[in-house]
């Protein structure tokens, strides 16, 4: 009788390992989630303090990326920031991990909305939204709260690289009736979710190398996406800049913000119409979410490398004024 071939034994052991890593993960975070709101945003809010300006892979980015948008800080004031990017993180992603174990009426109680009639106004044209948003707070109870109010959603993602996380995350967001569209493979699927009349929630604040121009955002010029204009402008739908963040007593609030107006270039407008069209209107949705990320900056993924080297140079554009956030000096809570 032949024995087991090598391979085969090698191949099973480390899928098996996978798998089991895989479960004790969503054993692990499972007990986390169950922790009193409270106590569990103290814990995560405090590891999250401690590890991130002591982690060189998180901590080196966060620097350059603040050294970079506020070159008028002191070390001393960028370390301190570190600190609550870290706690920021770790409260909201225990709020991440409550959402799929919560209801729509729990989210209802939980997220208060700023602005709903910029959102109802821009459904009631009835081609659906483009709902520009940003990798800020604990960005994936957006699409839940607006579910609860009653609109369809679906939202723009990039598949993770575990498939299995992937199948996770999917099942949970469609248990709440949210659609999920890939990024990459379903560009029909966004434009019948808008002509459905649906808000469809796109996240393009970060440099993901895919078809983009030089605009400024948060100062400083950087790749942008093109994409939320192309798709608009194609649809007819209007777009909203709306974004979440955790407020001072550990709930949530999203703030929608007035449509963004766009230039709309008619049927065989030449192509530098629509380019100039396609141009402005990334600049204007890039600074209105720029906006938004300054009211509560430390929630936002300082993490990614948004403002990567530029080639050629003579991309690069003229940089424009930044804000000050109005908390920089105050401790997170």
């Amino acid at each position: 009788m032949s024995s087991t071939p090598r391979i085969f034994t090698r191949g099973w052991r480390k899928s098996w390992e996978r798998r089991l890593r895989f479960h004790a993960l969503l054993a692990l975070l499972g007990l986390i989630a169950r922790l009193p709101r409270r106590a569990g945003q103290a814990l995560l809010g405090g590891i999250g303090a401690l590890l991130v300006p002591r982690l060189k892979r998180a901590r080196r980015p966060v620097l350059a990326n603040l050294r970079l948008v506020f070159p008028e800080w002191t070390e001393r004031d960028r370390r301190r920031f570190l600190r609550r990017v870290g706690r920021s993180l770790g409260r909201n992603g225990f709020d991440f991990l409550r959402i799929w174990r919560s209801s729509l009426a729990d989210i209802e109680r939980l997220v208060a909305i700023d602005g709903l009639e910029h959102m109802r106004a821009a459904h009631a044209q009835g081609r659906g939204v483009v709902c520009v948003s940003a990798h800020l707070g604990c960005w994936e109870l957006l699409p839940l709260r607006f579910r609860a109010l009653g609109f369809p959603v679906a939202v723009v993602y990039r598949p993770l690289r575990d498939p299995r996380m992937d199948r996770y995350v999917a099942a949970r967001r469609a248990r709440f009736g949210v659609v999920a569209l890939d990024r990459d493979d379903d560009a029909r699927g966004m434009l019948r979710s808008l002509r459905a009349g649906s808000l469809l929630g796109i996240l393009p604040d970060q440099d993901t190398r895919v078809d983009s121009i030089v605009v400024p955002f948060l100062g400083q010029p950087a790749r942008t996406p093109v994409g939320p204009v192309r798709l608009a402008m194609r649809s007819g739908a209007p777009m909203v800049p709306v974004v979440i963040r955790m407020r001072p007593d550990g709930t949530h609030g999203i703030r929608v913000g007035p449509e963004i107006l766009l230039t709309r270039p008619g049927k065989g407008a030449p192509a530098e119409e629509v380019d100039a069209a396609i141009a402005a209107g990334t600049q204007r949705w890039a600074a209105a979410i720029g906006e938004m990320i300054l009211e509560a900056p430390d929630q936002w993924v300082w993490f990614h490398d948004r403002w990567r080297e530029l080639e050629p140079a003579a991309d690069r554009v003229q940089n424009a004024p930044v804000r000050e956030p109005a908390n920089r000096g105050k401790r997170s809570r």
